[in-house]
């Protein structure tokens, strides 16, 4: 990736069309960290390799961002944010099975992979960051599925008083175990047989 000028030093031009310097700087930064973190891997990055890739300097990064975890955060984020996003057509347990299938796909990816296990490991040492994860990223999505286990109960997909957290737990549970413990590919046929392994047993019994 070419260099970027210290651009938020820089008083912006002008009329000049596009994003403002500061943010064309701020995207840099989050560009280099993915590039290098994908290259590297955590242990042997710094905040000088992220300034020198994005071309700037290491008082911007620190007038955005506390630490090298903290760039880290924001560049998994405005990576894969709108990636793993629950669809909005379908019923309750199809568009869960998509977005599994989303997490999955991505996470198969080293640009996704790569950071968000880096980040999991720094959390375990980092409890502000490990907090910080879970409250940016995985909060709002385990929300959504609650949410849809809800609706799906009450389209009497699943049974009435099923416990929603479990069930998010093993499905998700599930592909994380792959993810950071066993390295087993995470592909869409695992999804579904995930799927119609652990379903069956929430689904409403049926009259004899």
């Amino acid at each position: 990736m070419g260099s970027v000028r210290d651009m938020d030093d820089i008083a912006p031009e002008q009329g000049r069309p596009g994003r403002p310097r500061s943010e064309r700087a701020r995207q840099a930064v989050l560009a280099a960290a993915r590039e290098l973190l994908t290259d590297k891997g955590l242990p042997g990055l710094t905040v000088d390799d992220i300034a020198a890739h994005a071309g700037v300097s290491k008082a911007t990064i620190y007038r955005w961002w506390p630490g090298k975890g903290a760039v880290l955060m924001d560049a998994f984020i405005d990576a894969v944010g709108t990636k793993m996003e629950f669809p909005a057509d379908g019923d309750p347990l199809t568009r869960l099975r998509t977005q599994l299938a989303r997490v999955a796909r991505l996470m198969n990816e080293p640009r996704a992979r790569r950071p968000f296990v880096a980040l999991v490991a720094a959390g375990q040492h980092d409890p502000e960051l490990a907090a910080a994860l879970r409250d940016r990223f995985i909060a709002g999505r385990r929300d959504s599925a609650r949410q849809l286990i809800t609706e799906a109960v009450e389209a009497g997909q699943l049974a009435p008083g099923l416990d929603a957290d479990a069930l998010i737990d093993m499905l998700y549970g599930a592909l994380y175990y792959r993810l950071l413990i066993s390295g087993a590919p995470l592909s869409d046929d695992y999804v579904s047989h995930l799927i119609e392994i652990i379903t069956p047993a929430a689904r409403p019994l049926r009259p004899a």
